[in-house]
């Protein structure tokens, strides 16, 4: 794709700075450097590329994704050793897309992003870093994701504890837990990974579980020579099961509407699921919410681990942390290690930057009590600013990389838009924002994530900022060619006329 010349540096095209190295990240830089586009700096805070699979390394850490959906469209993978790969094997992935089209050398590790303010005169970012360093771009995208900002628990005492406590997505690899008193804080995504393989090593796991949930079975086996050869050199086979997993999943989407009888059948087989927990926690490990209320979780052995001498769980809330364990209504539990399967801060977007769009008006105060933007990756006031994996994007039922692909292609679509009217500025309405934002949240309303049980989609004011409601063959058809009306057009030597952005409440 050939660039506007009316950019500063027309031999390289636009200068984008895309914050996060993790997927996202790296899936808009190989595709602006295909486009053409050469003028690319990623700003990552970690030391290396990955995201979230840099992040998490714990024992047992495995996708609920089935592997053959889980690489970019445009560098397939298909000859990976399980039906659900390891972190290590998707996180190699990954860094080897990077290297494969040359994105390493556009990353600014150990470099975070603390501010970015948009400057009308000149209609370009400038973006403020943690090592007091400053870029200044005409694109600025946020590719940090919702999962990126570690959640810890507000417990009274906690810091008094004296042996090592640390976050899933924090792993202490040094601390051996062989015939050590561990404590898991947390019974969601990672804690049923985690549980089954401490079991094997520790003297006694203890599970703190603030609210169930509902637990399926991962249909997971390894891959035998046979069939990676397969699917690597006989033509097509890899992406005709790729296709077929695909548009499996996507059915998926059709449980998760409130008070239907598909979610009721949901419901009744996850319930005979869970029934191979021991008899005597039945009434504590099993929800009497709706299945999907919450993410629906996927292992083959957490609810048989729960049979072991040495794996204990108790439900009553923690009320404080001592030295040397942690205390209950029952007393308290002496422990020796204590992690917390906490999850994210996922209801946090983009935080903890600070983004300044027309008039100084930030985005955590335009957006008000939850996000309101155009398919999860424009909002009005913030001219040349995407976000990616942004709000309401999140899938409960298919590869996440589908909809991220989706993004980057709408995109480079609109920057393809800008080079054929000679513009170098874009930003969407606040109509279309409005008229979007309100068909997004009546369809969330009939979705069971709307009411029963607490989750990380929703914020504590119930408002579900995360997940995108439909399938994400929706998403294709509506992100596939942007709308001309919704968006609006300017040079940099006429800025466009908006009013302040207003701060909604």
């Amino acid at each position: 794709m050939s660039t506007s010349s009316a950019y500063s540096n027309d031999s390289e095209g636009p200068r984008f700075v895309i914050v996060g190295a993790g997927i996202s990240g790296i899936c808009l830089a190989i595709q602006l450097l295909k486009a053409g586009i050469r003028s690319v700096t990623i700003l990552e805070k970690s030391e290396d590329m990955g995201g979230v699979w840099l992040d998490n390394t714990y024992p047992g850490c495995i996708c609920d994704v089935p592997s053959i959906l889980y690489s970019f469209s445009f560098y397939p993978k298909y000859d990976w050793s399980r039906k659900y790969a390891p972190q290590s094997e998707i996180l190699d992935y990954f860094k080897e897309c990077a290297d494969h089209f040359g994105v390493r050398d556009l990353i600014q590790f150990r470099t975070e992003v603390t501010r970015a303010v948009w400057d009308d005169d000149s209609a370009t970012w400038n973006v403020e870093t943690d090592t007091g360093e400053s870029f200044t771009c005409d694109f600025f995208v946020s590719a940090v994701g919702q999962l990126s900002l570690v959640k810890m628990p507000n417990i009274e005492g906690s810091d008094s504890f004296e042996g090592p406590a640390f976050h899933s997505a924090r792993w202490n690899r040094d601390f051996d837990f062989r015939d050590r008193r561990v404590a898991v804080v947390g019974s969601a995504g990672s804690a049923i990974q985690i549980v089954p393989k401490l079991a094997e090593l520790a003297r006694k796991v203890t599970l703190f579980q603030r609210s169930p949930n509902w637990i399926l079975r991962r249909h997971d086996h390894r891959y035998p020579g046979w069939m990676k050869a397969f699917y690597r050199y006989v033509p097509f086979a890899g992406r005709i099961q790729r296709w077929a997993m695909y548009l499996l999943n996507e059915t998926r989407i059709l449980f998760y509407n409130r008070r239907t009888q598909r979610n009721k059948i949901l419901t009744f087989w996850a319930r005979l699921r869970m029934r191979q927990a021991p008899k005597h926690l039945h009434e504590q490990v099993i929800p009497t919410f709706p299945a999907a209320a919450k993410r629906v979780l996927i292992s083959n052995d957490f609810l048989q681990s729960l049979h072991r001498e040495n794996v204990s769980v108790v439900t009553e809330s923690i009320e404080r942390i001592t030295p040397n364990g942690i205390i209950t209504s029952l007393g308290e539990e002496p422990v020796d290690a204590i992690v917390y399967a906490t999850g994210f801060e996922s209801t946090k977007l983009l935080a903890p930057m600070e983004i300044l769009g027309r008039d100084g008006i930030s985005l955590n105060d335009s957006w008000g009590r939850r996000p309101h933007t155009y398919f999860g990756m424009l909002s009005p006031g913030f001219p040349n600013f995407f976000m990616l994996y942004g709000p309401n994007t999140n899938l409960g039922h298919n590869s996440i990389i589908f909809m991220v692909e989706c993004q980057v292609r709408y995109i480079l679509r609109c920057l393809s838009l800008l080079r054929q009217q000679n513009k170098e500025v874009i930003e969407v309405t606040r109509e279309a924002t409005e008229q979007y934002d309100k068909g997004l949240q009546e369809h969330l309303r009939e979705k069971v994530w709307n009411g029963y049980a607490t989750n990380w989609y929703k914020t504590d004011q119930g408002d579900i900022t995360n997940n995108w409601g439909r399938s994400t063959l929706a998403y294709w058809r509506q992100t596939r060619v942007p709308d001309e009306k919704a968006l609006r057009l300017s040079s940099r030597r006429a800025p466009a006329t908006a009013e302040r952005a207003p701060v909604a409440h």
